[in-house]
């Protein structure tokens, strides 16, 4: 009898926010249509509604889980060693095991080179960034974009607020108005579902000159006049790689997988309609010359 494969995604918020869900949700869904499979997803709230997840699919007999957080690592580890036909695929984390498997994205790369760009763009000399919950996985963004701007104008102040939440839109935008009140002209928001609050916010403060950098999705196709650029980590090739060797058997699972800004696991999409001026993108191009060397090292702390 011909196997039919099914899988499955964890989002930790909504697959509609625009961002972190709405991109692993497409790549996951791509990988099913890649494999001929049955797909489904479940957005959650909470360890518990993880775990609860996690032990139904395995309990339906899904061959691959994606779980689309760092946050979900513990969750998999409790849950993965009863269901060993199962795949679990978090998207971060540092567990490894038969049937455990991490993607590391190096999205503090590309949160670097934004924050080069911002030291050259800002205008007041002070930069904003928001992150959604201290999870390695939002830090490590938070880190490459501060250590971007300081390497490039240490004169520059760089201010960072963590919400507490990934889903609070209104704490977002109430955080971003008080980082664009205290004299910041750049702002980078990096904040699962509540990010949408940070984009509004920029938005809303355009003609006081206020720019932004979006996170995990095209920000500015959505606000043209306001975001300069975008960092995107791309989750969907990598997805359907994997979900391609376990099908057809070459898979080799508990080996961290890596993507970053030169195969296209991390990529910045500049926005046309808010050209980069020369200088900046000069900054911008050296530092990439510099990751390629081997010449700049970011220390994200604990992963």
């Amino acid at each position: 009898m011909k196997h039919t494969y099914q899988v499955a995604i964890l989002i930790p918020g909504s697959i509609n926010d625009g961002g972190w869900g709405t991109t692993g949700y497409e790549g996951a869904k791509k990988a099913a249509e890649s494999i001929g499979a049955e797909f489904s997803y479940t957005e959650t709230k909470s360890p518990q509604d993880a775990i609860e997840a996690l032990t139904d699919y395995g309990e339906r007999g899904f061959d691959i889980v994606f779980c689309h957080s760092y946050d979900y690592q513990d969750s998999c580890a409790r849950v993965a060693p009863d269901y060993s036909d199962t795949q679990f695929i978090t998207s971060g984390g540092t567990v490894m095991t038969e049937n455990i498997t991490p993607i590391y994205v190096q999205s503090e790369q590309a949160s670097y080179l934004l924050g080069v760009l911002a030291a050259k763009i800002t205008k007041t000399g002070k930069v904003g960034l928001i992150g959604s919950e201290e999870l390695p996985s939002i830090t490590k963004t938070m880190v490459g974009f501060e250590q971007g701007v300081m390497d490039t104008d240490s004169s520059v102040e760089v201010t960072t607020t963590y919400l507490g939440s990934a889903t609070d839109v209104g704490k977002a935008r109430e955080a971003t108005v008080a980082l664009i009140n205290s004299g910041c002209d750049i702002i980078f928001g990096n904040a699962n579902a509540a990010a949408q609050g940070v984009f509004q916010a920029v938005d809303e403060n355009k003609d006081k000159g206020v720019l932004g950098f979006g996170s995990y999705a095209r920000i500015t196709e959505t606000y043209p006049d306001c975001f300069i650029a975008d960092m995107v980590s791309e989750y969907e090739p990598v997805f359907v790689k994997m979900a391609g060797e376990i099908k057809d058997g070459t898979f080799k699972p508990g080996e961290q997988y890596f993507a970053d800004i030169f195969n296209g696991g991390a990529v910045i999409y500049f926005n046309d309609e808010l050209p980069v001026e020369d200088e900046a993108m000069d900054a911008y191009n050296a530092a990439v010359e510099q990751f390629r060397n081997g010449e700049i090292e970011i220390d994200i702390g604990e992963y």
